[in-house]
């Protein structure tokens, strides 16, 4: 019934592939909106992003076999 959640859940690869991938390489800076941030600050910002994914994912999975059992 809900397949919006699908979404939030290949969001939340993308976000976990993001943070992997942010240390293949040598890089102290990333880019984003054409500012340059930290790394560190980088990582933290798409692990928050994974979370509040997975967050969504999870309520969505819940409301879903809520209605089921009804």
């Amino acid at each position: 019934m809900l397949k919006n959640k699908n979404w939030d859940l290949f969001f939340m690869i993308v976000a976990i592939l993001n943070v992997v991938l942010s240390f293949v390489g040598d890089k102290t800076v990333e880019t984003i909106f054409n500012y340059e941030i930290n790394i560190w600050t980088y990582r933290i910002l798409w692990t928050v992003l994974a979370g509040i994914f997975l967050m969504n994912y999870r309520k969505k999975k819940n409301l879903e076999s809520d209605i089921n059992q009804k």
